[in-house]
């Protein structure tokens, strides 16, 4: 009886240590990328007339002036062809660009997007993959056939450098929050590739023998899942990474001490090495010579259990992979044209 009590409030415990941790953001970022999120569904056109109209909005009340002389600019805009996923996304980036030189876009801009995926990240084959095909995208917008060309020279070379990515991190020990957070979205936007790939062929760009859905879909299909599935291989091993290096611990006496006993101190906390933050009071940037290697295997083990189990972050990625696939045939065959004329 007591120890079914105890095990209980270590439960209790747990749950709202891990929702201190959320809150106050002592916890890694493996997300998607907004962008490329809010691009990735069936609604990215109407995403991107609602993008650009916040933009002409913007410019009015900041100087009316602006919108007269960006016409000439903002002209070229008039008539869009392959206006969804990465081609929605792609004209957001570019009509960002044409106003920053004369306003502040938003940190959440399209145009930010690499910045805020990678960083700092010095050496990265996904990141230059990804990078050279936004350039050509950019570049090929009016001209799908050169787009086309582009999506399947670079989606090939996308595709490389994510395998080599998914096995340096389950089998060359290079596992870490940064390496996951790259994958997902270099997983996301090569699934995104592929999907644009096959809606510019059935558009009509590429060969007739190319030009057959069912086969086109299977294709993407069988990617995507190739993705869920290495998705659940990353997240077990991502799983035991984070248990090398959290700890629970405790205040006893004005010092730190780590759970000896089942964790059932009201005055407990989570000190991720990774992030070298705690939430103790308020998140704060720690020293790893601050603590010692030594805590409870049982208490972490139920904290890293509950983490992984009812972590939102999780949820959405599953979630994004399993919706994506559902839309699959959808998607390809949207075809959309975008004009400034209806903004």
């Amino acid at each position: 009886m007591g120890e079914s009590y105890s095990k209980e409030k270590e439960d209790i415990m747990i749950s709202g240590m891990f929702s201190i941790a959320e809150t106050y953001g002592v916890i890694p970022d493996i997300t998607i990328d907004g962008s490329l999120l809010m691009y990735s569904g069936l609604n990215s056109t109407a995403v991107l007339e609602q993008h650009s109209s916040q933009m002409v909005t913007d410019l009015v009340s900041k100087v009316p002036d602006l919108l007269t002389n960006l016409g000439s600019s903002l002209s070229a805009f008039e008539l869009v062809p392959n206006a969804v996923g990465l081609g929605a996304l792609i004209i957001s980036f570019l009509l960002d660009l044409t106003v920053s030189s004369l306003i502040k876009v938003p940190e959440d801009s399209p145009l930010n997007m690499m910045q805020r995926v990678f960083t700092e990240e010095k050496a990265s084959g996904v990141r230059d993959s990804m990078d050279e095909y936004l350039k050509r995208l950019r570049k090929y917008v009016w001209e799908p056939e050169q787009a086309l060309e582009e999506t399947k020279r670079l989606e090939k070379q996308l595709s490389e450098q994510m395998t080599r990515l998914s096995n340096s991190m389950l089998k060359d020990g290079q596992m870490s929050s940064r390496a996951m957070k790259i994958w997902v979205n270099g997983a996301a936007f090569h699934a995104q590739m592929l999907i644009h790939e096959a809606r510019l062929i059935m558009a009509g760009y590429g060969s007739k023998q190319e030009k057959n859905l069912d086969v086109r879909v299977a294709s993407v299909c069988s990617m995507v899942d190739h993705y869920r599935k290495d998705l659940e291989d990353l997240l077990k091993e991502y799983k035991s990474y984070k248990r090398t290096n959290m700890l629970l611990m405790t205040k006893y006496q004005g010092c730190w001490a780590y759970y000896t006993v089942h964790c059932i101190n009201p005055m407990c906390y989570v000190y991720d090495k990774e992030l070298g933050m705690s939430t103790e009071n308020n998140p704060r940037i720690v020293s790893d010579n601050n603590f010692e290697d030594t805590f409870c295997n049982g208490s972490l083990d139920a904290y890293i259990n509950y983490m992984f189990s009812n972590w939102g972050q999780i949820k959405k990625l599953n979630e994004y992979f399993t919706v994506l696939n559902t839309n699959i045939r959808e998607l390809i065959t949207q075809n959309r044209i975008f004009s400034m004329k209806h903004v």
